[in-house]
């Protein structure tokens, strides 16, 4: 039964996580586009989803908590949880609110480092456009 569970906690988190990163998809696409350019946006936004996932999975997949459904090793005192229908169910939640948790670390820094990097180049842009609205006026 460990195997099963295992297997389905995977297929649950990368299930979860590819959602997760398709969901978020189009925004990255749309601020990488702004803040870098297109031909690097691109590249970055097959990284960033790579990252949603493999964090996500990551998460979502602990198998610390896991071990505790393992025999234990011979001369050990630890007792072997049964795998009932309710710890199913509870390790398929806890599964998936580590992934969505992971992710939403993930996401929350990437749009914190997006709009600082917005913020930067609004003010470059507002200091550039002051630089040469400055200029007929300095001739003369």
């Amino acid at each position: 039964m460990f195997y099963v569970l295992f297997a389905t906690i995977l297929i649950v988190v990368v299930a979860a996580a590819v959602a997760a990163a398709r969901f978020f998809d189009p925004a990255v696409a749309k601020i990488l586009g702004r803040t870098l350019g297109q031909e690097l946006a691109d590249a970055w936004r097959k990284y960033v989803f790579f990252v949603i996932v493999v964090s996500g999975i990551s998460g979502g997949v602990r198998p610390w908590s896991l071990e505790r459904y393992l025999a234990p090793a011979p001369g050990k005192g630890s007792t072997q949880l049964e795998l009932s229908g309710q710890r199913w169910m509870l390790e398929l939640y806890t599964a998936g609110i580590e992934t969505l948790r992971s992710i939403a670390w993930v996401v929350l820094l990437f749009f914190l480092f997006a709009m600082l990097a917005y913020v930067i180049m609004r003010a470059v842009e507002f200091r550039r456009q002051e630089a040469e609205g400055r200029r007929p006026h300095e001739m003369e």
